[in-house]
């Protein structure tokens, strides 16, 4: 007598997912490339954005769910995020979601985020797992913030972070056995051979604020401006800086080198560009420098926080400069442009070094870290 067939997918984990937005930005591009991969695996998924929608750039799958709070503070001066006001108003909003999509795994992506889920799944039956995507040794979140990040971090089910340095520092304030490494899934792509590249072009990737250092980056370029001429400067991404930025390049005379983009999708310049720049005052794990090394490009980055480090190993798959140093990452970049043999071992090199982020091996490593079917 033949065995009934079971329905796999019937018994797969339910999962919610919260972040603020699907905006531009590294967690919700990895956050994005999750849950469409659950959910395209037979498993029900729920994205749950505390803001509004229209700062939205990633896109979920048609069978992912979308619930938006839509609770973004109307002042700044009146309703700060760190208010009482606004941060009871956005918990009672998460637990309601949470409540509705009746999750067996919660799963919060950056600090701000990760803290009020934790607080909205207080006594519920629900496992919590909070994604840490940056360096929380650096990462400032303001002192209510701060203090609440070393109080209840503890008391989620799991927390994951993308760097063993962050999970190092976290080690001060949660226990060992909640803490787990889980990589920055990355998707196969038909990388271009370096060599058949040709336009004079140099890549950065980010939001246009303090932390990823623009300024510093436009002033190192115009060093390496004067000597070679012929190179250009593109920048994608949009921010609070988008002003001041242009401004600096005017009064730096280099406005005629740079290509500002906004927001845009950045695979087109991964696949033209030469060299990539990660100038950053800190940084978790960021998916631009793994984007840029999945395409073969060689990378120049600082030595401001352990997650690119764990990635480039100076002058074997990048180059590493010291952080806030003009100088030092305009004579790297000059170094690069006039070694093109050296702009492909090191580009080579970097693409190998992701093997362990290949998309199908990556989701393995979440879905055993965090215990889902």
């Amino acid at each position: 007598m033949s065995m009934p067939e079971v329905d796999v997918t019937s018994q797969r984990s339910t999962l919610a997912l919260v972040i603020h937005n699907l905006g531009t930005g590294g967690a919700q591009r990895v956050l994005t490339t999750l849950a469409n991969s659950w959910a395209d695996s037979g498993r029900s998924v729920c994205v749950i954005s505390i803001d509004g929608s229209e700062d939205d750039f990633f896109q979920l799958a048609g069978n992912v769910r979308h619930v938006v709070l839509d609770v973004r503070g109307p002042t700044i001066s009146l309703f700060k995020l760190n208010g009482l006001y606004m941060t009871v108003k956005r918990v009672l909003a998460i637990r309601k979601a949470i409540k509705n999509t009746s999750p067996d795994v919660v799963i919060a992506f950056l600090g701000v985020n990760n803290i009020l889920t934790i607080l909205a799944a207080t006594g519920m039956n629900v496992r919590v797992v909070i994604s840490e995507r940056n360096d929380p040794a650096r990462e400032k979140l303001g002192f209510g913030w701060d203090f609440l990040r070393k109080v209840l971090y503890r008391r989620a089910s799991l927390v994951s972070a993308n760097t063993r340095g962050a999970l190092q520092t976290m080690r001060a304030y949660v226990p060992a056995d909640k803490l787990v490494f889980v990589p920055n899934p990355m998707p196969c792509v038909d990388r271009e051979s370096a060599t058949g590249k040709t336009d004079k072009m140099l890549l950065a990737v980010g939001d246009l604020r303090h932390q990823k250092a623009h300024d510093l980056l436009l002033r190192a370029c115009a060093g390496v401006f004067r000597t070679r001429p012929d190179w250009r400067l593109v920048i994608v991404g949009d921010g609070p800086l988008w002003g001041a930025l242009h401004e600096l390049a005017d009064s730096l005379g280099i406005s005629a080198s740079i290509i500002w983009t906004g927001r845009a999708e950045p695979d087109e310049f991964y696949r033209r560009a030469q060299i990539f720049l990660l100038p950053s005052r800190y940084e978790g794990t960021p998916n631009a420098l793994l984007e840029a090394m999945n395409h073969g490009l060689p990378a120049i980055v600082t030595d401001a926080s352990p997650g690119p480090l764990e990635y480039i190993d100076h002058d074997k798959s990048g180059l590493v400069v010291p952080v806030d140093d003009a100088h030092a990452l305009s004579n790297a970049i000059l170094r690069l442009i006039g070694d093109e043999r050296l702009r492909q071992e090191l580009g080579a090199a970097a693409a190998q070094r992701l093997k362990g982020n290949r998309l199908e091996q990556a989701l393995k490593g979440w879905e055993r870290a965090i215990g889902i079917v």
